[in-house]
């Protein structure tokens, strides 16, 4: 498919010029409920409005605790018509990440599902929020005096911003690895340079639909899909949630063209009983990430579609490396995008030769295709940004033809079910255990691709507490994807000269006695 006529560098022109160019075409769909492109404008208008009456100004920041929701959407564009930055939260949040991701941004408002009011309450004293609305769920009211969602709106003009593509769009935080989560902040430019691009290796056609169950709280689902939808003048698709029993039944029923896939979502697929639903759908194509080389083909020929594999990272694209059309190749995450140079280097940043292993560094073509800074944070955005390339953390090897090659991670961030996140995070809410003495949070091989979660735990002299009490207590205070899978009682964690934990030599421990908590029937899942 050709590329877009109109090359857009902020959200509010996209919107208004998608309302122009094609009208009632079916914009977005979230189950039965669709927004045409004219209505995806006027009632993110309502909301701008909205948000203008309520006192919000260009440059404060909304934060979004919501699941996949056409809300989610409304108030993301509405937000940018206004030029108010919005702060996606991940929706598994709770107790103190909640509290300092809330915190860190700045958030002058929130918006938040009635289902998430819970775990909000909870921190919510120690917050300086303006104003906090909340969108009901149909089992789930809106709390005794909380604002309802609807009243956000105003059938007033919205007041006029012209954005620039420096602009910030959003914040969106991603797992620090000695610290607290960082607050990476996405320009205008960024988001739809990204998004034009991977449409341009995405096989599209005039009847493309871009389904995924991915929430709308990652750069994944904004840019791979809504972005690369409504910059072509397509269909973007949603789930709430990811379901592998009805997964290819829901692509089939929006009649979807395009899926976007994360390897723990590839592995269950594959993994389910064979039915006819495997192939009675219209997908062609699944954007994916993390596709092992052997599972590449069975893949393809059991649902009848192609694998185009890729890599990126929130702050350098959520796609940044792909597979160009006619160009795919087994195991390799692709070539990179226009808008990025990569290299791979040793650990002096020199460049290493084709075919050996090495750190994946990149930087931009284009100015403001890539994150902007670390908000709050200016010494870790340098670090990150060292010799003047962006560092991914990831070890990648290069063949002589460009391609790239994911390797491993380099970086202490553990990446389980399509989350990324940090064992100083883990290790913060096992110390707060009055029986934890010290302990070290490591990422192991998980059956189903990524890895899952091991606690190394010495307790303090005379405590006893049970593996089931501390899988428990780390569930009261951590999202469900963060809680340890396995816990393994330690004399002593092995250090080096200078006391630092020698995880090397941790993952690689073999003969413990390790507690599995899902052996003890501990299931911990998303809120829903």
């Amino acid at each position: 498919m050709d590329p877009p006529a109109v090359e857009h560098h902020d959200l509010s022109s996209l919107i208004r010029d998608g309302a122009t160019r094609f009208g009632q075409r079916p914009a977005v769909q979230f189950g039965e409920r669709t927004l045409s492109y004219t209505e995806l404008d006027e009632a993110s208008d309502r909301v701008a409005a909205g948000l203008a009456a309520a006192g919000l100004e260009a440059g404060e920041k909304l934060a979004l605790f919501l699941f996949n929701c056409p809300e989610f959407l409304l108030l993301w564009f509405g937000a940018a018509k206004l030029g108010v930055v919005v702060v996606p939260l991940n929706t598994a949040l709770k107790g103190e990440l909640l509290r300092y991701e809330l915190a860190d941004c700045q958030a002058s408002a929130l918006v938040l599902d009635s289902r998430l009011y819970a775990p909000y309450s909870e921190v919510a004293g120690g917050l300086s929020l303006r104003r906090v609305w909340v969108r009901p769920d149909a089992d789930s009211l809106v709390p005794d005096g909380a604002t309802p969602l609807g009243e956000l709106r105003s059938d007033a003009d919205p007041p006029p911003h012209q954005a620039a593509p420096w602009d910030a769009a959003s914040i969106l935080y991603t797992s620090g690895t000695t610290g607290p989560p960082k607050g990476a902040v996405i320009p205008f430019e960024k988001y739809l340079r990204t998004s034009r691009e991977v449409g341009e290796r995405s096989r599209l056609g005039p009847d493309s639909v871009l389904f995924t169950a991915l929430p709308l709280f990652h750069c994944n689902a904004q840019e791979m899909t809504t972005l690369v939808a409504l910059q072509y003048g397509l269909r973007a698709a949603y789930d709430e949630r990811f379901s592998a029993s009805r997964f290819w039944e829901n692509a089939a029923r929006c009649n979807a063209t395009h899926v976007s896939l994360l390897i723990s979502m590839i592995n269950v697929l594959y993994k389910q009983p064979e039915r006819p639903s495997d192939r009675t759908h219209r997908v062609r194509t699944a954007l994916t990430a993390g596709t092992t080389k052997e599972l590449w083909r069975p893949f393809e020929s059991r649902f009848g579609l192609e694998v185009v594999e890729l890599y990126g990272m929130t702050e350098c694209g959520c796609t940044t490396l792909m597979n160009p059309v006619g160009g795919v190749r087994l195991g390799s995450v692709g070539t990179p995008l226009g808008f990025v140079e990569a290299q791979v280097v040793d650990d002096n940043d020199r460049v290493v030769a084709d075919g050996v292993r090495g750190e994946l560094i990149v930087r931009p073509r284009a100015p403001f295709t890539m994150f902007l800074e670390y908000f709050g944070k200016p010494e870790l955005t340098v670090e990150a940004w060292r010799n003047l390339w962006f560092h991914t953390g990831d070890f990648v090897t290069r063949d002589s033809d460009g391609y790239y090659y994911f390797v491993d991670r380099k970086k202490d961030v553990i990446r389980r079910r399509g989350e990324n996140l940090a064992p100083y995070d883990v290790e913060q809410a096992l110390q707060q255990h009055p029986a934890v003495f010290e302990c070290v949070v490591v990422g192991v091989a998980s059956p189903l691709g990524e890895e899952d979660v091991k606690a190394f735990v010495v307790l303090r002299p005379g405590a006893a507490p049970t593996a089931e009490e501390l899988f428990q207590f780390c569930a009261e205070r951590l999202p469900f994807f963060m809680v340890p899978r396995y816990l393994e009682f330690l004399e002593e964690i092995p250090k080096t000269a200078n006391q630092k934990a020698q995880r090397f030599r941790l993952r690689g421990r073999s003969g413990g006695a390790q507690v599995d908590r899902e052996a003890l029937g501990l299931v911990f899942r998303a809120p829903r």
